[in-house]
């Protein structure tokens, strides 16, 4: 009779907890769980940073916080993962009062391709920082010739920022090519003739010397007449006409 009484038991306290485990426990609320991740990405002008790419890299690393209980997600630690790709100016992770977790990039922009003597190439920004990993052709003008790593911080960031800060350099602008001397030679997208800018001194000068050469001399005497242009002196623009 006990033992009946036991079988019993057990076979209500069975369908008890089948009934709690079907009914009742999927319909507690899990106030711990990241709900999702939530990526912008600004500066990317030319997608070379999807937000698929933060996700594979986050997957790749242990880092994805979904699912997760939220007080043991570590922000900076994703920070840092993210903060490694050579495309991303800043990063910054944090948790919002809804569960998700909020990744916010800011991308650096490049303003020069670089192909050097040792034939690396790679973009630099505004700062002179490398860029690597930008998959996406873009349109901008290509440094090349004897440039070394000291140049990335000084001649060759001071002529980037110049004519990429000015609408008509950077559509004028074809190549930036520096000489062992230090000298450097622009090649122009239009006119079929080269310029010798002599050394990165007094950039901004010597452009807007050459702009008014253009504007009030080629226009009128035509684009195709030189064959190189010489703008290394002050207030003087040395022509040699094509043979």
């Amino acid at each position: 009779m006990l033992k009946k009484i036991l079988i019993y038991i057990f076979w209500v306290i069975l369908a008890v907890y089948m009934l709690f485990s079907l009914v009742i426990i999927p319909n507690i609320p899990d106030n711990n769980q990241c709900k999702g991740v939530l990526i912008t990405v600004d500066n990317d002008e030319n997608g070379n940073l999807s937000k698929e790419n933060i996700t594979e890299l986050l997957d790749k690393e242990g880092l994805n916080p979904y699912g997760y209980i939220i007080d043991s997600i570590r922000c900076t630690v994703i920070e840092n993962c993210i903060n490694e790709i050579s495309l991303v100016r800043d990063c910054q992770v944090y948790k919002t009062a809804d569960r998700y977790v909020a990744i916010e990039i800011d991308c650096k922009i490049p303003i020069l391709k670089v192909n050097d003597i040792n034939g690396n190439e790679y973009y630099i920004d505004s700062d002179g920082k490398i860029i690597t990993g930008v998959h996406k052709a873009l349109h901008l003008p290509v440094a090349t010739g004897h440039i070394s790593e000291e140049m990335q911080t000084a001649e060759l960031k001071e002529m980037a920022c110049a004519i990429y800060g000015n609408r008509f350099w950077l559509a004028q602008t074809e190549q930036i090519h520096f000489e062992k001397n230090g000298n450097i030679i622009l090649v122009p997208r239009v006119g079929g003739h080269i310029i010798e800018f002599g050394k990165a001194e007094n950039i901004a000068g010597k452009l807007n010397k050459l702009y008014t050469f253009y504007t009030k001399g080629l226009n009128t005497i035509g684009w195709d007449k030189y064959e190189k242009l010489n703008i290394e002196f002050n207030d003087k623009v040395i022509c040699t006409k094509k043979n």
